[in-house]
C-alpha cells in the first residue's frame, strides 16, 4: 500500500479486498490477533475499539434530537462553513449518492445530508444528526477515527469495526480551529465502494482546509497591542 491512510489502491479487486477484510475481522473480533494486509491505522482503531469495549454487533445511540440538536448545531463553529461544504460537497453528495456528514470533536454527527435513498439506509443505522459516532461508541469509522488520531482517514468496507456498517466506505478529515489549532469535529462522505479510492480522501482533506482558511477569514486573530 503505497499510502496507508487509503483503503483500496488504484486497481485493486474490492470484492476480493472486502473478502480478506472480512475474515481478518473475523479473527480479531474471536481471536483478538490482526493478520495481514490489515492496514496499521484500522489496526491500531481496531484495538482501540475494544479496549473501549465496542462489540461488533453494536449501535451508534442517538444522544441529542430535536430542539437540543438544533442549539447545539447553531452555537457549534462549524456551523459557519456548513454553506461551503454544502456548495463544495453537495453536487457531488447527491449525484454520486452520497451523504455529506459533518461531526464535532466527540464525533457526535451534527449534520448528514446528501442522496435521499441513501439518507434511508443510512437511517437504519443510525448514521443520523445527533447520533454519536466515536471511536468509543461505534469503533471503526472515518469521522470517528479520524477525530480520533486527527488525521484524513478512509474507511473501506469490512474495516468499519461494528458489522452492520461494513457494507459503506466513508473518507473523513478533521477541521481545526485556525487560531487554536484545536480540533473542531470533521467533515465526510460516506457511501458504497466507489468511495473506495484515493480522490476521495483528497477531496475531503481539501474540503477541510478550505473550512479553515473560511473560518480564519471570518474571525481574523486580534493583533498585538503595540
Amino acid at each position: 500500500m503505497t499510502d496507508p491512510w487509503v483503503a483500496l489502491e488504484p486497481g485493486a479487486d474490492p470484492a476480493e479486498r472486502v473478502r480478506v477484510l472480512r475474515r481478518a475481522h473475523e479473527t480479531f473480533t474471536t481471536a483478538g490477533t490482526v493478520p495481514r494486509p490489515v492496514r496499521s491505522v484500522v489496526a491500531e482503531s481496531w484495538r482501540r475499539s475494544a479496549r473501549a469495549g465496542v462489540g461488533p454487533d453494536g449501535a451508534a445511540r442517538v444522544e441529542l434530537t430535536d430542539g437540543d440538536l438544533g442549539a447545539y448545531r447553531a452555537e457549534h463553529p462549524l456551523a459557519r462553513v456548513m454553506p461551503l461544504f454544502r456548495e463544495l460537497m453537495g453536487t457531488f453528495a447527491a449525484d454520486g449518492e452520497h451523504l455529506l456528514a459533518v461531526c464535532d470533536a466527540d464525533g457526535r454527527l451534527l449534520w448528514v445530508e446528501g442522496h435521499p435513498a441513501t439518507r434511508r439506509r443510512a437511517d437504519r443505522m443510525n448514521f443520523v444528526p445527533g447520533a454519536r459516532w466515536s471511536e468509543t461508541a461505534v469503533g471503526t469509522n472515518a469521522p470517528g477515527t479520524a477525530v480520533a488520531v486527527d488525521r484524513p482517514v478512509q474507511v473501506f468496507a469490512a474495516e468499519h469495526f461494528i458489522r452492520r456498517v461494513q457494507p459503506w466506505t466513508c473518507a473523513a478529515a478533521p477541521v481545526h480551529d485556525p487560531r487554536t489549532g484545536r480540533v473542531l469535529g470533521a467533515v465526510d462522505i460516506t457511501g458504497g465502494d466507489r468511495l473506495a479510492h484515493p480522490h476521495s480522501l483528497g477531496f475531503v482533506q481539501a474540503v477541510a482546509r478550505a473550512a479553515e482558511s473560511q473560518l480564519a477569514l471570518l474571525d481574523p486573530p486580534v493583533p498585538a497591542d503595540e
